[in-house]
Parts: C-alpha cells; sequence; structure tokens
C-alpha cells in the first residue's frame, strides 16, 4: 500500500505538478487557446528533452526511464493538455488554478502558524515540569522539532506569497511594475522551480525508506513519527511550487499588459 501510495505521488509530481509549472510561460508566450497549448507541449518537451540528455551525459545520476514510465509520462501529460484546451487554454486555466493555490498556500501558511503559540506553552511546560517539579518528558523536548520543522516548511509558501521572505530589493524596491513582474517571472523559472524539482527528486526515496519502516523516535518515550517529519520536505517543495506558480502567472498577466 505504501508503495503504491509513493508511486501515485511520485506520478502527481512528474506528470502534473511539473508540466503545469510551464503554463505560465506558455501563457507569456502566446494567450491564443491553440498556439498556448501549442508552445506548452514544446516547451515542456524541450525540457524532458534538456534532462534527458542531461542525465545520459552524467552516468551517475542512474536515471533510467523505462519506455512504461515514460509512455505514462507523456500520457498524463497529453491528457492534461486536452484538458487545458477544453478549458479554453493555459491562460484560462491559469486564471482558474491561481485562486486555488493561493488559498491552499494560506491556509497552510495560516494553520501553522498557531503552532508558534503551542510551541511556546509547550517549553514553558517544559521547563515548569524539568526545574520545578524535577519531571521529564522526552516526547514533549522532541514536539520542538515536529513543531519547527512544520512551521518553516509548510508556511515557506505563504512566506513567498506574502513577501515576507528575505528580499535583497536595493533595486527591486525602486523598480516599475513590469520590471518586478520580469523579476519575479524569470527568478521563479530560473531558481524557485528548479529548487522545487530537486527537492522532490532527492526527497522521494528518502522520504519513502522511512514511511516503509515506520520509522520513529530513537527513544522508547519519544515520538514514533519521524517519518511524517521528513514527509514535511516534498510538502514544503509543492506548497513552494504552488506559490511559485501564483507568482509566475501575475507576472506573466502584468507582462501581457504593459507589452
Amino acid at each position: 500500500m505504501l508503495t503504491l501510495t509513493g508511486a501515485i505521488l511520485n506520478w502527481i509530481a512528474v506528470g502534473v505538478i511539473f508540466p503545469l509549472m510551464f503554463l505560465p510561460l506558455a501563457a507569456l508566450a502566446s494567450g491564443e487557446r491553440s498556439r498556448g497549448i501549442g508552445y506548452w507541449f514544446v516547451i515542456v518537451g524541450a525540457v524532458v528533452a534538456a534532462g534527458v540528455l542531461f542525465a545520459a551525459l552524467a552516468p551517475i545520476l542512474r536515471i533510467t526511464p523505462s519506455s512504461r514510465q515514460s509512455i505514462i509520462f507523456i500520457g498524463l501529460v497529453i491528457a492534461l493538455g486536452a484538458v487545458t484546451f477544453a478549458i479554453g487554454g493555459p491562460q484560462r486555466l491559469i486564471s482558474i488554478l491561481t485562486p486555488k493555490l493561493h488559498n491552499i498556500t494560506r491556509l497552510a501558511g495560516r494553520i501553522v502558524m498557531w503552532l508558534l503559540i503551542v510551541m511556546a506553552l509547550v517549553q514553558f511546560s517544559v521547563v515548569v515540569l524539568r526545574y520545578v517539579f524535577g519531571i521529564n518528558y522526552i516526547f514533549m523536548q522532541e514536539s520542538f522539532t515536529y513543531m519547527h520543522g512544520a512551521v518553516f516548511l509548510l508556511a515557506g509558501g505563504y512566506a513567498l506569497l506574502t513577501d515576507d521572505h528575505v528580499r535583497v530589493d536595493i533595486f527591486y524596491r525602486e523598480a516599475s511594475p513590469k520590471r518586478k513582474a520580469l523579476v519575479d517571472f524569470l527568478g521563479t523559472y530560473l531558481f524557485l522551480f528548479p529548487i522545487c524539482l530537486l527537492l522532490l527528486w532527492t526527497a522521494s526515496p528518502y522520504v519513502g525508506n522511512s514511511w516503509s519502516v515506520g520509522e520513529g523516535s530513537q527513544e522508547t518515550s519519544g515520538i514514533q513519527g519521524v517519518f511524517l517529519l521528513k514527509s514535511f520536505i516534498p510538502a514544503f517543495a509543492v506548497l513552494l511550487a504552488m506559490a511559485g506558480f501564483v507568482i509566475a502567472g501575475r507576472a506573466a498577466e502584468t507582462l501581457r499588459e504593459r507589452s
């Protein structure tokens, strides 16, 4: 069951999240439905071809997709392209997905922010129990790691959307809306999306192995849920990619309006 679940999640990442990332780029190239779909297929195909060539030149990566996997991927891309065409093209699908992904990312960030209060209360309780009553609970101390990881990883996309991340804005702050949109667009595609894909790629076996053995704390009285803690890593990559999609979609719209 765990193997099947992991395979489904991997195919969602590879066959859905990855192609969706290029919709804003295709929409910027052309607002027409048929031409936008064409550009999207060309972009996805070019990126996949570049990845295959890179893997062939770097055999240490050991990326050897089978013919079955290639057929499944092509089928998913074609199906996604057909859905995009039926809806009205990349621009229309972006307008539908942007508010939904925005709400999901903001909801995740707002939920985990409450953990800051819980962390403070648990920390206060640990100090009182240890130094006043001489009682120590391992699971309470380990809970800091879980809550700390959840706050920093699951709120990453929210911080990006609300512009609360660290930004070197010496030039960006005084730039025109079009230049800001261009910086956001290029930054998303050159830096953000590749990092998200790299995290998903490298974290999949790491998290999968943890789930397969039900990895828990080394302490008998600790929290037996390390596999859940490690699952925050791919969740972080997905939420960050969602935020990047929203930013790229809005930047593409701004660039089209001001071109």
